[in-house]
C-alpha cells in the first residue's frame, strides 16, 4: 500500500525487514518470502545475521559503520560517503537475495563497511521511501530522522538516483 500509493516511508529496522518481504512478495516472484525470524518455511530473503543462532547474545550492538552508495537518496541525506549509526539487531537481509531484491526495483544504498550487510534500502521512483536496518540515533541532528520528506533535496538527486539504480 505505502509503495503502490506513493506514500512517505521511513521504516526501522523491522519496518525495513517487512518492506524487503513485500518487495519479494508482490515484485520479485517470491510469493513465500518470509523472515526466518517467524516462520521456518519459505523463501529466507530475511535471516538470522549473528554467528551463533541460539536467542540470548547473539544481537549486533553498538555503533558501526554505514558505507553510502553516491546518487541514492542515503547518500543525498548525510552527505558523506560513511556514516556511523546504531546498530541493535538479530535479522537483516539475506545477501544472497540481494541480486532478485534488485531486480523489484530497490536500491541498496548503504551497506555494513565491515560487515557488507545491506542496511538501507530504497526506492528511486518513490518520492520518499527509506529502510534501514540500524536504529538511528535519536536527537536533534541525525538527518534520517530530522529530514522532513517535503525537504529540498539537491536538484541533480532524480538524475544520480536513476543512475545509481541502474548501476
Amino acid at each position: 500500500m505505502v509503495r503502490e500509493q506513493q506514500i512517505p516511508f521511513l521504516g526501522i529496522c523491522f519496518g525495513m525487514q517487512l518492506a524487503v518481504i513485500e518487495s519479494a512478495r508482490n515484485l520479485g516472484h517470491m510469493p513465500l518470502a518470509t523472515s526466518s525470524e517467524f516462520s521456518p518455511d519459505g523463501t529466507q530473503v530475511i535471516t538470522l545475521v549473528t554467528q551463533k543462532e541460539t536467542l540470548g547474545g547473539t544481537t549486533r550492538l553498538g555503533a558501526a559503520s554505514v558505507q553510502l552508495k553516491p546518487g541514492t537518496l542515503a547518500y543525498d541525506i548525510y552527505g558523506t560517503p560513511v556514516t556511523s549509526e546504531r546498530q541493535r539487531h538479530r535479522y537483516g537481509v539475506n545477501a544472497s537475495h540481494v541480486r532478485s531484491l534488485e531486480k523489484t526495483g530497490l536500491v541498496f544504498s548503504g551497506h555494513g563497511a565491515q560487515t557488507h550487510l545491506p542496511e538501507i534500502i530504497e526506492r528511486p521512483e518513490h518520492p520518499w521511501f527509506i529502510g534501514v536496518q540500524f536504529h538511528p540515533h535519536p536527537g536533534p541532528f541525525n538527518p534520517i530522522l530530522c529530514l522532513h520528506p517535503s525537504s529540498k533535496l539537491p536538484s541533480n538527486r532524480s538524475s544520480q538516483t536513476h543512475h545509481a539504480a541502474k548501476s
